[in-house]
C-alpha cells in the first residue's frame, strides 16, 4: 500500500483552510446596522399657495436617534471595546417663505439638540419641497462628535423621508387657503433609515 506523502497532506491542508477563509464573508462594520430615526412629532402650517413671507408658515418636528452608535475603538470602553455615541433627540423649529427667489432645496435649518454626556450631536433639516396636499419632502442630517482618549471621533448621518396626507399625516386647507397637518393618528413614530455619510474612525 502506497502512503500518502506528507508534503501534500501539508498542502490540502492549507489550500482547504485557504479556501474557508476566503470563502467567510467579512466581518460587518461596527456601527452597522444603522436604526432607523424616529419622529415623534409633527405640525405644520402655510398658505395653500405663494408668494407668502416667513411669518405666515411653521414647522415644528421632533426627531430622534433612539440608538447609541459606535464612535471609534478604544480600550475598556463601555460599548463593547469601542466609544460610543449617546442617542439624541432634536426640536426642529422652522418657518420659511415661498418666492421666486427661495427656491425649495434652500431652506435649511438647525435644530436644538442637547449635548450628552461627552457626545455633541448636531441636527440639520432642509426643506426638499412642499405641495399642500400631495406631499411634503424633507431631508435630516445628524453630526456627531466626540472627544476620548485623545481622539476626534466623528460621524455624520443622512436621511430623507416623504410624507402624504391621508397616509402619514391628518389635517387639510381651510376656507382661508390656509393648510394645517400633524401625523395621522396612530402613525408615530414615523421611521427614517440614516445612511452613514462621511466617518471617522469605525468606518467599517
Amino acid at each position: 500500500m502506497k502512503l500518502p506523502n506528507p508534503l501534500s497532506i501539508t498542502l490540502s491542508g492549507l489550500l482547504c483552510q485557504s479556501h474557508l477563509a476566503l470563502s467567510e464573508d467579512p466581518p460587518l462594520p461596527p456601527w452597522y446596522p444603522l436604526k432607523p430615526w424616529e419622529i415623534s412629532s409633527f405640525q405644520y402650517r402655510s398658505p395653500r399657495v405663494g408668494p407668502y413671507g416667513t411669518n405666515a408658515t411653521s414647522l415644528n418636528i421632533t426627531i430622534s436617534n433612539p440608538s447609541r452608535i459606535p464612535a471609534g475603538p478604544a480600550p475598556h470602553a463601555s460599548g463593547g471595546g469601542y466609544v460610543v455615541f449617546s442617542n439624541s433627540t432634536a426640536q426642529c423649529s422652522v418657518h420659511w417663505k415661498f418666492d421666486d427667489r427661495t427656491p425649495y432645496g434652500h431652506t435649511k435649518d438647525t435644530c436644538s439638540a442637547p449635548t450628552s454626556g461627552a457626545t455633541t450631536p448636531n441636527w440639520n433639516i432642509t426643506i426638499n419641497e412642499i405641495q399642500p396636499g400631495y406631499y411634503m419632502d424633507y431631508s435630516f442630517s445628524l453630526a456627531y462628535h466626540l472627544h476620548a482618549y485623545g481622539s476626534d471621533f466623528y460621524k455624520l448621518l443622512s436621511g430623507h423621508i416623504r410624507l402624504q396626507p391621508e397616509e402619514d399625516l391628518e389635517g387639510g386647507c381651510d376656507e382661508n387657503d390656509i393648510c394645517s397637518y400633524t401625523l395621522k393618528n396612530g402613525s408615530a413614530p414615523l421611521l427614517i433609515q440614516p445612511v452613514l455619510a462621511e466617518c471617522r474612525y469605525a468606518c467599517g
